[in-house]
């Protein structure tokens, strides 16, 4: 099985239906999307809408918490934010519809599967212990162990960062 993943759409749905017609083009059998699929890009809707209509399991990201918070808590949730990515918070908010909204309310925090038999896949926004937290190729052995906690899946994906990356030592494919 060929799976592809992807993270960090920020609402930009164009690139989102490329990554999509690119992945197929590759023979991908299942897509997952590690998060943060609101945010920056004027499509936070429709890229709800796409990722729901296609059943592309996907995590909640660190900023769709941020959009959720100010949904649920008012703009006083962002007061800690600069200014500008305050505007683009309600920005987003204003313009998320009520069907995107639930289907952003729906997300879980984390997808575990197993994905052979035997081999555990781990997929997170930031880390294990949070969607905000940063994992970077430079990570040590005993560094991401701590972040791991008590779970030690074969497969971590995190996205978060926006830089791609790939451990052959923690890929046993």
């Amino acid at each position: 099985m060929l799976i592809a993943f992807i993270s960090d759409v920020h609402g930009n749905l164009p690139a989102l239906k490329a990554a999509m017609d690119d992945a197929k083009a590759q023979g991908v059998n299942k897509i997952i999307c590690a998060g943060d699929i609101t945010g920056y890009g004027p499509f936070p809707s429709e890229v709800c809408t796409f990722l729901a209509e296609n059943k592309i399991p996907t995590i909640s990201g660190n900023y769709d918490g941020k959009v959720l918070d100010v949904i649920k808590q008012g703009k006083s949730a962002a007061a800690k934010l600069q200014k500008k990515k305050r505007e683009l918070l309600f920005w987003t908010v204003k313009h998320l519809q009520k069907s995107p909204r639930n289907f952003l309310e729906s997300l879980p925090a984390s997808i575990e599967e197993e994905i052979l038999p035997g081999r555990k896949l781990l997929v997170v926004h930031g880390s294990p212990l949070s969607n905000d937290e940063d994992i970077y190729s430079s990570i040590t052995a005993a560094g991401l162990s701590l972040k791991l906690g008590d779970n030690h899946p074969d497969i971590l994906v995190c996205g978060h960062t926006h830089i791609p990356f790939a451990n052959a030592s923690a890929v046993f494919l």
